[in-house]
């Protein structure tokens, strides 16, 4: 992972307030993270979500590989530790934690499988996955190809990718290849929703159950054995 790079991506906190995925995220992650439990937020930024869920009286540590943002993150409560992901191990002994978070992570990573492996490692016996990334198969997306334009595909670190700037994405998923990754590396019980469906300026939650791959992004849940 390119670390200069990382320095000038947007923190959580600014994130918040004007990204509708954003939202949907953090419910989701709250929501399955409840309370009272040790958990990694792998790639944790400044620390934004990691401070909801300390609310529920979790035991919260991240990682990250931007030190000036994990400081910011420290500020808020995290149990911090500075790892690039791609190139070293996780800082934390087997069987440590309850729950580990990639929040729009995995789409960063060069070596899935590795990443997968790792965080595997550092979850207890029925421990569980949570991943939040982009669907590549959004209907927007799907429809922003069939007219020829490029859906959002990052292929530079500095231009435009359909007029948004590069936020270091390498990997692109749908939903059956995230569900089929997941089961090849010995997770159980996936689940994989929806957040809402997209269509330019309109967006709406209505569907999201009955068409999971229709939508924006993608939501996983999957347990250690």
């Amino acid at each position: 992972m390119n670390k200069d790079f990382y320095i000038n991506i947007k923190d959580d906190r600014e994130a918040g307030g004007s990204s509708s995925f954003f939202k949907e995220k953090v419910k989701f992650l709250i929501s399955e993270s409840q309370s009272n439990n040790k958990i990694l937020d792998v790639g944790c930024n400044d620390g934004y979500i990691g401070e909801l869920l300390l609310k529920n009286h979790n035991d919260m540590y991240g990682l990250d590989i931007v030190e000036k943002k994990l400081q910011l993150a420290k500020k808020k409560g995290l149990k911090v530790k500075l790892c690039d992901i791609e190139h070293q191990e996780l800082p934390f002994p087997k069987n440590y934690f309850d729950i580990v978070i990639l929040g729009d992570m995995i789409e960063h990573v060069f070596d899935t499988d590795r990443l997968l492996i790792k965080c595997k490692k550092v979850l207890k016996s029925g421990g569980k996955l949570l991943i939040s990334t982009p669907n590549v198969s959004s209907l927007g997306r799907r429809i922003m190809l069939l007219l020829g334009k490029n859906p959002f595909l990052e292929y530079s670190t500095y231009l435009l990718s359909s007029g948004l700037p590069p936020v270091g994405h390498v990997r692109y998923y749908t939903k059956q290849d995230l569900s089929y990754q997941l089961k090849k590396h010995g997770f159980q019980r996936i689940s994989i929703q929806g957040d809402e469906i997209n269509l330019i300026f309109f967006q709406t939650r209505l569907f999201r159950s009955l068409l999971p791959t229709f939508c924006k992004a993608l939501l996983a849940t999957a347990y250690k054995k």
